[in-house]
């Protein structure tokens, strides 16, 4: 494969990728520094895929791998998970199904469209803002246990909500 084959492939993955790599390091030029981390050392290994399949596999793993790295080496911030539990995360990371991510994707669009204006202002808050759920609370003026409870029955109605768009595609969550 040359570049083009690698970057035609790998760019689809880009949003997510990075987005991955965000939820790791909670910053986005760390989450930024480890996709061309990841994709630096794919190039450097480029006749070595045996198709798109491995190239998209390998990448994951070596973002994976460059992000706990990051968490490791970072000194001014903390670890969130020890290694064992990280170690648990791998292994169920590579049991799932990377084939059906598009259609995941989509649902979970579909299903945040959905959230009320409040649930998608707590949503976007926590999870693309970064804030941990005291700001988020100081911000709306709420307490912190409603807002982790308020998230509580986001992720259910989301959950629910993907497993219904899924299945009404034909495919299992």
């Amino acid at each position: 494969m040359d570049r083009n084959d690698i970057l035609g492939i790998l760019m689809p993955e880009r949003t997510k990728q990075i987005g991955f790599a965000w939820s790791i390091l909670r910053e986005s030029h760390f989450a930024e520094d480890a996709y061309q981390d990841m994709l630096k050392k794919v190039f450097e290994n480029q006749d070595d895929f045996e198709g798109p399949k491995h190239l998209r596999d390998w990448s994951w793993k070596v973002l994976r791998n460059r992000c706990y790295e990051l968490v490791r080496i970072n000194k001014t911030r903390t670890a969130l998970l020890e290694d064992a539990v990280l170690d648990l995360v791998d292994s169920e990371l590579e049991s799932r199904d990377t084939g059906k991510q598009d259609e995941r994707a989509d649902a979970l669009r579909a299903c945040l469209d959905s959230l009320t204006e409040n649930s998608r202002n707590i949503v976007q808050m926590r999870f693309f803002e970064g804030l941990p759920g005291k700001e988020v609370a100081a911000k709306l003026g709420r307490k912190p246990d409603a807002i982790y409870k308020n998230l509580q029955r986001i992720y259910s109605t989301l959950g629910e909500c993907i497993r219904r768009q899924l299945n009404e595609q034909g495919l299992s969550s």
